[in-house]
């Protein structure tokens, strides 16, 4: 019993242990998103939340504060009228957050997209000629930023240091205790005699 809880120990200490403390993302940190579907000018108005993907693991010193994958929330900033007259048609994003690990943290930026329009044909001056609409696509990049501090959980190795010394020493003890128990059976013993009975004269 005593073995095992030594081998114990000895298993505790030279594995230590794991704590954990808390880091931060700073902010100013650069995100790449994508929307999660498309945003086209002819569908949104000023006002519309739009969500985004983070594209890549965003890491500080190692560890992943914001997982690829996560949510970013934006709103539809601005937008022009209808692509007509050879005009493109233009809308602005705004971002707002991100979500990481059910907490939602403040973003900023701004991304703006246009449309292509139809310059020779407006030169024409025809006025119902349409220019393309504005849209964003699964899969294009866009750049947001922190706005805040973001902390993050980190495990650093904790030695167990001297524990296997105090954890072993009860091991001693039965060592000890059969020392003194062998002292005190000879301490006990009759003394043997230094004469030979055997030479010894009786008197008849």
């Amino acid at each position: 019993m005593i073995r095992t809880a030594v081998y114990a120990a000895v298993f505790a200490a030279s594995s230590g242990a794991y704590a954990q403390t808390e880091g931060a993302l700073p902010a100013s940190t650069l995100i790449t998103v994508t929307p999660n579907e498309e945003i086209t000018s002819k569908k949104v108005e000023v006002g519309t939340r739009v969500l985004f993907s983070v594209v890549n693991d965003i890491v500080e010193n190692g560890v992943v504060a914001i997982p690829r994958g996560s949510q970013v929330a934006g709103t539809i900033a601005w937008k022009t009228g209808k692509a007509i007259g050879g005009k493109s048609g233009k809308f602005e994003v705004k971002f707002d957050s991100v979500n990481v690990r059910g907490r939602n943290y403040a973003l900023r930026g701004v991304h703006r997209q246009e449309g292509k329009g139809n310059t020779a044909a407006a030169l024409l001056g025809s006025i119902l000629v349409s220019g393309r609409s504005a849209q964003m696509l699964p899969g294009q990049m866009a750049n947001a930023f922190t706005a805040e501090p973001i902390p993050f959980a980190v495990a650093r190795y904790a030695p167990a240091g001297a524990a296997p010394a105090v954890a072993a020493a009860p091991a001693a003890e039965p060592a000890r205790a059969q020392v003194r128990a062998q002292a005190r059976a000879t301490a006990t013993k009759a003394p043997r005699p230094m004469v030979d009975k055997s030479l010894e004269i009786n008197p008849r």
